[in-house]
């Protein structure tokens, strides 16, 4: 459903995007994950046809996303990371809108809105100016206008910034709901957790290149050591690890065995003691392209 072949995007001289190769099936939740400024937007914009890569070729359900634009935007929806819905209309009428412009009937656009208005939690406040809504609720309206768009490839570009607990649930349930209704989606985001808990792989960027790609549980498992000890301070304070990274001022020790390795911390160390996580990968991968692990 997506694929790309050595793809990749320069800026004035330098490579935001560089060697991006990965191809997935339909059907599937695809993450891109990684720090700021990781080409995960400019990935996202190559494939909705917003920007020309620079070199290499991209596909999005089987067409060339330069060779056949009009084809590609046919069968795509997108939230745009710094997507805004129209202040003045109400959330009913912008979905409604949004609708129609893709050439729905107004019955079924109608009836559409109304569905996914209910299924954001956004039914209440229907009637209200969007500019009179919180910054969660006008994000929602955003997502619930692609939601109901029923698309063949969704893109979504960080679709939780800025949202509180309850309407990232909200999006996350939605996601997973155009998986089961079909969809292909992708998700750009730089919270490890959503990646995990919303996709069925993920592709992580690290500097503009493809720093692994897998389903999540693979590349936890590509973490090295079972545990994972943060000592904050950077004390050099346990012993027995497979490696180690320092992030601000906590040292993470990525470890095989707790017993003795606790029993050699320093007491008054705040040590926190943890599972390793897809964020630990991010973490490794984001220090060896600096030229460390």
């Amino acid at each position: 459903m997506i694929v790309c072949e050595n793809l990749g995007r320069q800026f004035r001289g330098a490579w935001v995007l560089r060697g991006v190769s990965f191809a997935t099936k339909s059907g599937v939740v695809l993450g891109v994950l990684g720090p700021n400024g990781a080409g995960k937007t400019t990935l996202i914009r190559i494939l909705t046809t917003e920007l020309l890569p620079s070199e290499g070729r991209a596909f999005v359900a089987g067409f060339d996303v330069v060779r056949e634009t009009g084809r590609v935007r046919r069968v795509i929806a997108a939230v745009p990371q710094e997507g805004k819905p129209i202040d003045f209309l109400t959330p009913y009428e912008f979905v409604v809108s949004y609708l129609l412009l893709r050439g729905l009937s107004l019955r079924e656009a109608r009836r559409r809105a109304a569905e996914a208005l209910k299924q954001f939690g956004l039914w209440e406040v229907r009637g209200r100016e969007i500019e009179t809504l919180s910054g969660g609720m006008k994000r929602r309206v955003l997502v619930a206008a692609v939601f109901a768009a029923d698309a063949e490839v969704i893109f979504l570009d960080e679709p939780t910034v800025g949202l509180d607990v309850y309407s990232r649930r909200v999006v996350w349930n939605a996601v997973l709901e155009m998986k089961r209704a079909g969809a292909t989606v992708v998700v750009s985001t730089h919270h490890a957790e959503e990646a995990a808990a919303l996709s069925d792989y993920v592709v992580v960027l690290s500097r503009g290149r493809v720093a692994g790609f897998a389903p999540p549980r693979e590349l936890v498992e590509r973490v090295p050591g079972k545990y994972v000890v943060e000592v904050e301070g950077g004390a050099d304070s346990i012993a027995d690890y497979v490696a180690v990274l320092q992030v601000g001022s906590t040292k993470l020790y990525y470890v095989n065995e707790l017993p003795q390795t606790l029993q050699r911390a320093i007491n008054g160390t705040r040590v926190v003691v943890r599972p390793k996580s897809l964020e630990d990968y991010v973490l490794l991968a984001s220090h060896s392209a600096q030229g460390g692990l």
